[in-house]
């Protein structure tokens, strides 16, 4: 009789139960800065199970990729290219370049649209296309492309992922602070040496004046004026095209 032998392997085999992942099995592998970390400073995983941490995860994956794309659309306005307001506006640099200010330009018609599409993206990943239960941040369907989830360069790319979400929320969350307090949106992102002075001559030099040549050797690094002090001597400097050499 099969009840009699409660010693067989393959009974305990069979009535065996899949014991359940801690949080850092389930977050093995990309867990923090690095892929053999498990990084829970505020010790957010105690006592939860392996769903919620599939769910913890989802959330954060997310968020990070939410405030890249406001970073990405924060540098392109306060670089001045907002090419669909000034069209709906009609005039061309009507639509400011801080960020902050150009939200307060939006008219109500597109605030509605922004807020539904937002509600619809919602609604079809809740529902319609609703991601694997043990990826629950595959929005996009990986999972069944994806042969091996251990391959190496793969878990590599989901690190990369993380890492960069969480700067960008991070990023995005200073520069609406620095904006606020200060009204520095970061408007050198679209100038030369991110609107360094220092890079004024050399942007004069070779980019509006490309047949001026090089800076002239009195001044070895081709920024602002410079003289020698006064314990050198007096030297020659014989002038050739595009230039002068000493």
């Amino acid at each position: 009789d099969w009840a009699n032998y409660t010693s067989s392997p393959l009974r305990a085999e069979a009535g065996a139960s899949v014991p359940a992942r801690t949080p850092q099995e389930v977050l093995a592998g990309t867990g923090g800065p690095f892929p053999e970390n498990f990084w829970d400073p505020a010790g957010l995983s105690k006592n939860k199970s392996e769903k919620e941490m599939l769910e913890l995860r989802a959330i954060e994956l997310k968020h990070g990729r939410v405030a890249m794309l406001a970073c990405l659309g924060w540098f392109h306005v306060a670089a001045g290219w907002h090419p669909v307001g000034d069209f709906y506006i009609g005039e061309y640099d009507i639509i400011d370049d801080n960020p902050l200010i150009s939200l307060t330009q939006l008219p109500i018609g597109g605030i509605f649209q922004v807020v539904f599409t937002i509600m619809v993206l919602e609604w079809l990943t809740t529902y319609v296309t609703k991601p694997p239960e043990e990826r629950p941040w595959d929005l996009l369907g990986w999972t069944d492309v994806i042969a091996d989830e251990e391959y190496p360069p793969w878990k590599e790319r989901q690190l990369q992922e993380l890492n960069n979400g969480r700067l960008a929320m991070m990023g995005i969350v200073g520069l609406i602070v620095q904006d606020s307090l200060f009204g520095e949106y970061f408007k050198g992102i679209g100038q030369l040496c991110f609107g360094n002075p220092a890079c004024e001559e050399i942007k004069n030099q070779f980019i509006e004046n490309p047949l001026a040549g090089p800076p002239i050797p009195a001044n070895p690094f081709g920024l602002g004026a410079y003289t020698f002090p006064a314990l050198y001597p007096a030297v020659e400097v014989a002038q050739f095209p595009g230039g002068s050499l000493g």
